[in-house]
C-alpha cells in the first residue's frame, strides 16, 4: 500500500497562515470542528500548524468557534418583516392609498 500524499504539501504550502480563512475552513466541518488527520490526510507536522492556525484565527474572530442556529430562522423573518413595507411604499407611488 502507497501512503497518500499530505494535500498542504502538495500545494506547496511552507507556512499556514491564520489570516487566509479561505483556505482554514476546507479543514474545519459544518459544525465549525476540525477535521481529524484521519480524514483530510494531512501529515501530523502540518496538522499540529492547521489546528494552531485555526485556533488564532477563532481567536481573532475571523473564524466563528460555534455555529448561530438562529442565523438561519432569523433571516427569512427579516425578509417577511421588510415586505409589508415595501409593498405600502409601491400602493402610494402608485396614488392606490
Amino acid at each position: 500500500m502507497s501512503k497518500t500524499p499530505c494535500p498542504i504539501e502538495a500545494l506547496g504550502i511552507k507556512q499556514i497562515d491564520y489570516k487566509d480563512t479561505a483556505f482554514l475552513r476546507q479543514y474545519i466541518t459544518k459544525f465549525n470542528k476540525i477535521v481529524p488527520r484521519y480524514y483530510s490526510n494531512v501529515a501530523l507536522k502540518n496538522q499540529r500548524k492547521l489546528a494552531q492556525a485555526i485556533k488564532r484565527a477563532r481567536y481573532m474572530a475571523l473564524l466563528p468557534y460555534v455555529l448561530n442556529p438562529r442565523a438561519t430562522t432569523a433571516a427569512p423573518a427579516k425578509i417577511l418583516a421588510s415586505a409589508p413595507v415595501e409593498i405600502a411604499a409601491e400602493k402610494t407611488e402608485d396614488g392606490l392609498i
